[in-house]
């Protein structure tokens, strides 16, 4: 009885002092490798617990689960988060427990179940998830360039660049007789031919002016006639006589202005752009010189 009890006494002094616990559960898809049963969980880098279990989940056997006991005095909370961290060359891994302060409400757990912590991916998951994808990416280039470069497409390609080049020979002719035609419109619009091109305009004008009442009168003149042939129902009259000459009169004055005028332009086209002579003074007027 003695040696039973003084082996009890041993084995409670090695076992070290009992301190409290609190169980939680890691959750993760990813592959947990060399990370065991015992292994330590560190809390922000101090020691806090071991691992006590790993195992699938029951209900869902995508889930690792991952259960660790850890000191009732570590400040677990809503914003605690969980990764492997590989020491060496081993490979074996430990979990260690981060919180940023983003949440400090405590975790606690829901129908008599521990608290759940989602595990996060450590950097060779996250390396391989990116070379993965990064693989799948280069291999769409690679099926979209072999496409973009099939025969037809370099075909095209090249019709192209000799049409580029042949508009840009063009255009490089072009540039090149640009400063000869900049001179010749610089030198074709001075102030001198800006001038002579105002008063050929006001000639111009001032001729169109002096035809305007003959093609006027003339108008008139042929709307009276068709009245007076109007009134007159084909019959001539002794009233409708007098009237017709007076109308034919002006008509004729009219002709006579407007052949003039037409003469004067047939003779002197030049008047259009220089403008009518000044009438030279006659016998008894001033400035009359006897030739």
């Amino acid at each position: 009885m003695l040696l039973g009890l003084a082996s009890a006494l041993a084995v409670f002094w090695l076992s070290g002092k009992r301190e409290a616990t609190n169980d939680y559960v890691l959750v993760t898809q990813k592959s947990v490798s060399g990370l065991n049963t015992q292994a330590q969980v560190r809390f922000r880098g101090l020691r806090a617990g071991k691992v006590r279990d790993i195992g699938l989940d029951p209900k869902d056997p995508r889930n690792i689960l991952i259960a660790i006991s850890i000191d009732a005095d570590m400040p677990v909370t809503k914003g605690t988060t969980a990764r492997l961290n590989y020491q060496g060359v081993t490979g074996l891994a430990s979990v260690l427990l981060e919180d940023k302060g983003e949440n400090l409400e405590p975790l606690k757990g829901t129908d008599d179940e521990p608290p759940r912590i989602a595990l996060q991916p450590n950097f060779m998951d996250t390396l391989g998830d990116d070379a993965t994808e990064l693989m799948t990416r280069m291999r769409q280039v690679a099926e979209r360039t072999t496409a973009l470069l099939s025969e037809q497409n370099v075909k095209n390609i090249g019709k192209t660049l000799a049409n580029v080049e042949t508009a840009t020979a063009g255009i490089s002719g072009s540039l090149k007789d640009l400063p000869q035609v900049m001179a010749s419109l610089k030198q074709a619009l001075n102030e001198e031919n800006m001038k002579r091109l105002s008063v050929t305009l006001a000639n111009m004008e001032k001729a169109s002016g002096e035809a305007a009442p003959l093609i006027a009168n003339l108008q008139g003149v042929s709307k009276k006639l068709d009245a007076l042939l109007g009134e007159t129902g084909g019959e001539i009259t002794q009233t409708t006589l007098p009237r017709l000459n007076v109308l034919l009169q002006e008509l004729s004055v009219n002709s006579r202005q407007m052949s003039r005028l037409l003469d004067q332009i047939e003779e002197s086209p030049s008047m259009l752009i220089f403008g009518r002579e000044a009438r030279r003074p006659g016998p008894g007027e001033a400035g009359f010189a006897a030739k």
